[in-house]
């Protein structure tokens, strides 16, 4: 493949790595993480993965590594209703990554799908790991490393642009950071879950309100049947780790037949409050903390619009005098969300990293002299019907053809089957690219997918 040498992206390539260097971590287990992956590199589900869902050790200042892979997936979200997603690992949400407060952690992120990525952490880390800069495109992958911190329920998503769109589709998933031993925070032993709140709408994700709002990633899924409902024991203290990744409205989060205490926004360190109903807008959590003083079945919703499209759960709270121990449930609810879903997912091998390119480009402010297709300021809107201007273009073979960004923020020229890939596009910088073999190029903007030309050579 031909040296590509971009100077208009503002990338750092520290930890950009190509996908071939990592590709081996993701067919092995990795210790301390909360998911394994198969050969092929995604989450696989049941067995032995089920039990390393849910493990987690307290050794101080220990090192952790786990892979997440960015995969487009056909999934289920309610009954005969599948739809395709943007995923971590293959489901929506992705799996739960559990740490201890102070764990040393490297999460090797890799991009299999034809769309740029990135992983945003909640918490405290340095620019390098804020997983908004690099944008991965297609085929590259990256490595994250950050110290655990703080204690309590956060958060994991896809921060690019537009970010909104990316959660929405599906990539998202739960963090979760235990307080070290030591910690004058340190919970008491619970059944535990964890409940991520999503969107989702398969005809129109611009929608405020839109048709599904998720537990888990599946309408209803903790509804009706015996087998899915939440199961607890009167009198046992049930911890729940409530994440809000919608991006539109708050959730009113309510558990019925009890006064329940939340840690707002999901933070060890905050003073719990007595509540009926707890808010959490976007992007925020909280811990919820509560015991039943009666058996029976008993609902937990969201007030409001969200528990008639898909918000509603059923805890079956059993008899029981104890005595009671610690036990999480969240290796049980992604082996759930995993039979629901049902995913498949789509293998993409095209990228810059790993695809033969039918001829020599580079990148430079000085445009080519042959012909020029402009990047039309404002593409970055979805509504804007322009973008590559002209949209289809034909040349000769061993043309050299130059695409000049007009636009304020960065753009890609990124081939469908990975012929060609331009690397971030900074404003007003170019990319000159020379064919020399006839055939037709399809191509998009690995940033806003909805930016499409075409190119044929002649």
């Amino acid at each position: 493949m031909p040296s590509e040498n971009n100077n208009n992206d503002g990338r750092g390539g520290k930890k950009l790595l190509a996908l071939a260097v990592v590709a081996a971590v993701a067919s092995s287990v990795v210790a301390g993480s909360l998911f394994f992956l198969a050969p092929e590199g995604r989450a696989a589900g049941g067995g032995a993965a089920a039990a390393a869902a849910d493990s987690n050790n307290n050794n101080a200042n220990a090192k952790k590594e786990v892979t997440l892979v960015a995969e487009e997936a056909e999934i289920e979200i309610a009954p005969g209703e599948r739809v395709k997603a943007w995923t971590f690992n293959g489901t929506m949400p992705g799996p739960t990554l559990r740490f201890t407060e102070g764990d040393n952690v490297t999460i090797h992120f890799i991009n299999k799908t034809p769309l740029a990525h990135t992983l945003h952490l909640h918490g405290n880390h340095d620019d390098e790991s804020d997983g908004v800069h690099p944008q991965l495109l297609p085929g590259e992958a990256y490595n994250y490393t950050f110290v655990a911190d703080p204690a309590g329920a956060l958060m994991y998503h896809c921060h690019a642009y537009p970010t909104s769109l990316h959660i929405r589709m599906g990539m998202y998933g739960a963090l979760i950071v235990d307080p070290k031993d030591d910690s004058n925070s340190k919970p008491e032993p619970a059944r535990e879950f964890v409940i991520v709140m999503g969107e989702f709408d398969p005809e129109d994700q611009e929608s405020f309100v839109p048709r599904y709002y998720l537990v888990n990633g599946y309408a209803d899924q903790y509804m009706g049947e015996d087998n899915n409902m939440l199961h607890v024991r009167q009198g046992e203290l049930i911890r729940m780790y409530v994440i809000n990744m919608g991006t539109t409205i708050p959730y009113s989060f309510h558990l019925h037949s009890t006064i329940f205490k939340a840690y707002p926004s999901g933070l060890w360190s905050n003073d719990p409050i007595d509540a009926q109903t707890v808010e959490i807008g976007p992007g925020n959590a909280a811990i919820v903390e509560a015991t039943w003083k009666w058996p029976g079945t008993y609902l937990f919703h969201s007030h409001g619009l969200q528990e008639e499209r898909g918000n509603m759960g059923e805890i079956m709270v059993e008899p029981s005098q104890g005595p009671y121990r610690a036990e999480s449930m969240i290796g049980w609810q992604h082996e759930l969300i995993e039979k629901l879903q049902k995913p498949e997912v789509t293998e993409y091998t095209g990228g810059a990293n790993n695809a033969t390119a039918p001829a020599s480009s580079s990148s430079s402010p000085h445009h080519g002299a042959g012909p020029q297709v402009a990047i039309v300021a404002g593409s970055w809107d979805n509504k804007q019907k322009e973008n590559y201007a002209p949209r289809e273009i034909s040349v000769n073979a061993g043309s050299e053809v130059t695409w000049v960004n007009q636009d304020t923020i960065v753009h890609t020229v990124t081939d469908r089957q990975g012929a060609f890939d331009s690397s971030l596009i900074g404003a007003g910088g170019s990319w000159t690219h020379k064919f020399d073999s006839a055939g037709r190029h399809d191509y998009y903007c690995a940033l806003h997918p909805w930016m499409e030309g075409s190119l044929t050579v002649e």
